[in-house]
């Protein structure tokens, strides 16, 4: 084998390894924060409420009885 089909193969090598992604998503906790859309809902008591990180979800309080 000579130097320059030496070289050549090295090359293709280090390239093919810089073109394919490997690097893993970091794991959950060292993501970023999560954001929800600011849209808002009515709960069955009157109030408003948003979406609730992690999942989005609206979530009403639960109504304590004589409170508002």
């Amino acid at each position: 084998m000579n130097l320059s089909t030496l070289c050549a193969a090295a090359l293709a090598l280090g390239l093919s390894a810089c073109a394919s992604p490997t690097t893993p998503a970091p794991p959950a906790g060292e993501r970023g924060p999560i954001l929800c859309t600011q849209d808002v809902m009515q709960c069955p008591d009157g109030r408003f409420v948003g979406r609730t990180p992690p999942g989005c979800a609206f979530v009403c309080p639960a109504s304590a009885s004589g409170t508002r």
